[in-house]
């Protein structure tokens, strides 16, 4: 076993190096600013604008990175967008003011989704038909860990300073060192089939939906987690503990919530993880104004992390369920866009409700969200009956650091052939 896990591993190990790299640089910048924000007096309203930037800019880079990719190869766009995460890292010292921000957060975004593109179809070619998922499991492995160790890196230098700029900049950079070293050949990112949003609001309007609704609960979290933590009292320390305990409650989750998706409707897996994490939050908040011990926040961020994880991944699964598999990679690209919006709006009205109503509409913002979302599905299922099992497609799980992941899923292969009946009706099954 252990020979056949150095086998798998050995021919994407640089590569894994490198984005593992990145993430953590990239991570530490996402706790980093905020703080810094906060440090100098900025208003959470404003904090969350500049945070939700970095999605405008991910959303733009899942469009518009490939074609960069396409242009001028592989390893020198990955090397372009690496320079210029690392020197938007040393840039926030360099323009401390708002608006500078917003734009350097746009570019970043746009730098991250094109580095992520360009690992993603270096490690598709380096995998086979049998051994995509197991690549992509250790590819989710190493980006929840370096997140949640990237996280950790704030603790090393005072927030005040350009020390942790400096870090974020060195691990950005030093992602370049195995790419560019690479002698693996330039990926062939292929043409897509085409696929409207509304033909995939038609197929599934859960899973649209609940992309949507995904980008809201991860992208409010991770630009105003840090400052939530913060504002109730934590030190510096104790705020990144609590953010990286959230992205391992993430990680841990997968497994568990696929056993129950391929087992029993995913709508009501998705409704019944929403509830209960939504109203569980909702008590939390209420009991914040008499102070919460840490080690029980912390447990609740270890659920609250496997489930605002889960929504993605639940809602690709969903969504390929009804969709011929030739548009399988057309909708994820589609669900990615509306993930990376909802990523925007979220941090945006979070952090609006926070300037009004304190540190603890924080959570009751994220919980009411997940609420309302979970009525919507169970409203759904009344509609649409759940396919039998033998109609589905296996549960993957894919990291909500980075949902783009499609090259490596292994539901996307491209040399099977399509079971839909009617292979050029973008539709399989009944809608929901």
């Amino acid at each position: 076993m252990a020979q056949t896990l150095r086998g798998l591993l050995a021919p994407v190990r640089s590569l894994l190096g490198g984005t593992g790299a990145f993430i953590a640089g990239n991570s530490l910048l996402g706790v980093l600013l905020p703080l810094r924000m906060q440090a100098e007096g900025y208003s959470v309203a404003l904090i969350g604008a500049i945070m939700a930037a970095y999605y405008l800019g991910l959303a733009f880079g899942g469009y518009k990175g490939k074609h960069v990719i396409m242009r001028i190869g592989h390893i020198r766009a990955f090397s372009t967008f690496a320079a210029l995460t690392a020197a938007t890292c040393l840039a926030y010292d360099f323009f401390f003011h708002p608006a500078a921000w917003v734009v350097l957060r746009v570019v970043n975004g746009f730098c991250i989704a094109g580095m992520t593109t360009s690992i993603e179809s270096w490690l598709n070619e380096r995998s086979s038909n049998e051994t995509r998922g197991r690549v992509l499991g250790h590819y989710m492995l190493a980006m929840y860990l370096a997140t949640a160790l990237g996280q950790t890196l704030v603790n090393l230098a005072p927030v005040g300073g350009s020390d942790l700029l400096m870090i974020a900049a060195a691990l950005i950079g030093l992602s370049l060192v195995p790419i560019a070293m690479t002698r693996l050949g330039e990926p062939y990112l292929g043409d897509l089939k085409v696929l409207g949003v509304a033909d995939l609001f038609r197929a599934s309007k859960v899973g649209v939906i609940g992309a949507g609704v995904a980008g809201i609960l991860v992208g409010s979290y991770y630009a105003l987690g840090v400052v939530f933590a913060r504002q109730i009292g934590l030190s510096v320390s104790e705020a990144a503990l609590f953010m990286s305990t959230v992205v391992i409650g993430g990680l841990a989750a997968q497994v568990p919530v696929g056993i129950l998706a391929d087992r029993f409707d995913r709508r009501i897996v998705m409704a019944v993880i929403l509830i209960a994490v939504g109203t569980s939050w909702m008590a939390l908040t209420t009991a914040l104004a008499g102070g919460v011990p840490l080690p029980v926040l912390m447990v609740m961020a270890l659920a609250f992390g496997g489930a605002i994880s889960s929504v993605y991944p639940l809602c690709v699964a969903q969504t390929f369920d009804r969709l011929a598999r030739k548009y399988y990679v057309a909708a994820s690209g589609r669900l990615l866009m509306v993930y990376s919006i909802g990523a925007t709006i979220g941090p945006l009205l979070a952090s609006a409700l926070m300037s009004v109503y304190g540190p603890g509409s924080f959570f009751l913002f994220e919980s009411t969200v997940a609420i309302l979302y979970a009525g919507f599905v169970l409203f759904c299922v009344r509609g649409a009956r759940a396919l039998p099992v033998e109609a589905r497609e296996k549960f993957v799980p894919l990291p909500d650091i980075s949902p783009a992941a499609m090259a490596l899923d292994p539901r996307t292969e491209p040399d099977v052939i399509p079971s839909d009946p009617d292979p050029d009706r973008p539709v399989s099954g009944a809608a929901g």
